[in-house]
């Protein structure tokens, strides 16, 4: 197999055209069907279904869909150790986050990270937390943020910090928070039941006994702080989301005394046998002192040293 056919074959399955991949490869469209009949007569089986739309991968080409991606990922990985051996400058880091990482952590960091290695090609991709998992699994991604709690041998966890959950209401609701009564019968605005944040939530509620009185359910956290600030009803969310909203005096925190603190943990992960770049560990030792609670720098260098060996 050479690396031009399973780049075709790659974008191919992709795009679901070959007219498609031929025009995002920059190459023509005989040539991406010579590059994948060239793979299927070297497997001996088709790896797509021609269809009246386009293609469809094959049961073939569903297995070789998943071997090819981690192929070039590892390709990737030794052409940045390379690098990193030579100037240790240039080169392309990854990451994903969640939405609310993403909002109002990786902005500062991003941009001390610009100022530290302004010759670095940087692309985020954004997801709830199970999704930044799977990339990082399926080495999409150099890094991972998240926020909800992972439990994986495959993957080394570093923890950032702690950030507190409180829930927040209208300046003016008429509502002091100080039994779960109050609490059952008062109308919440929550992120959707296919988010992290939102089991956290669930499970807190059970634990303490609560029947929800959930009235509306959003995916975006500005449309539930802006629903929230219009008296709709009230919210749990992280301090970092809506610090600016209570200084302005759009938003207040209502105290939950009957509740144990709530908060959730962002942390950092990245394959354990992962080749980490340079850059990989520069931004990670931006994002740990950054923290409230800051983690060990001197334990985190000498755990990315460990992780810059090629395993």
């Amino acid at each position: 197999m050479e690396l031009f056919q399973i780049r075709s074959f790659l974008k191919a399955a992709e795009e679901g055209s070959i007219t498609r991949a031929a025009e995002s490869l920059f190459i023509t469209q005989p040539a991406v069907t010579g590059h994948i009949q060239a793979l299927e007569k070297e497997l001996g089986a088709p790896l797509f279904d021609r269809t009246g739309r386009g293609v469809q991968l094959t049961e073939a080409g569903l297995a070789l869909l998943d071997h090819a991606k981690r192929s070039l990922a590892i390709l990737d990985e030794c052409k940045q150790v390379i690098s990193d051996l030579g100037s240790g400058k240039g080169g392309k880091l990854i990451i994903g986050a969640g939405v609310t990482t993403s909002i109002f952590q990786l902005p500062k960091w991003l941009a001390k990270f610009r100022e530290r290695k302004p010759e670095v090609e940087m692309i985020v991709r954004t997801g709830r937390s199970s999704e930044v998992v799977s990339m990082t699994l399926a080495r999409e991604i150099d890094l991972g943020f998240v926020t909800s709690p992972v439990d994986n041998s495959d993957l080394r966890i570093t923890g950032l910090f702690d950030e507190q959950i409180r829930l927040v209401a209208h300046p003016n609701w008429q509502h002091d928070g100080k039994s779960i009564t109050e609490l059952s019968q008062a109308p919440l605005i929550l992120f959707g039941k296919n988010s992290g944040f939102r089991d956290y939530l669930d499970r807190t509620f059970a634990d303490a006994g609560i029947t929800p009185n959930i009235r509306m359910e959003s995916d975006s956290l500005e449309a539930i702080k802006s629903f929230v600030a219009s008296g709709l009803g009230l919210s749990f969310l992280p301090m970092s989301a809506v610090e600016k909203e209570i200084a302005e005096g759009t938003l207040a925190v209502i105290e939950t005394n009957f509740l144990p603190p709530l908060s959730r943990k962002t942390s950092a992960i990245y394959r354990m046998d992962r080749y980490l770049s340079a850059a990989a560990r520069a931004f990670l030792e931006i994002s740990a002192p950054s923290a409230a609670d800051a983690i060990n720098v001197p334990a985190l260098r000498e755990a990315l040293q460990k992780a810059a060996k090629i395993r």
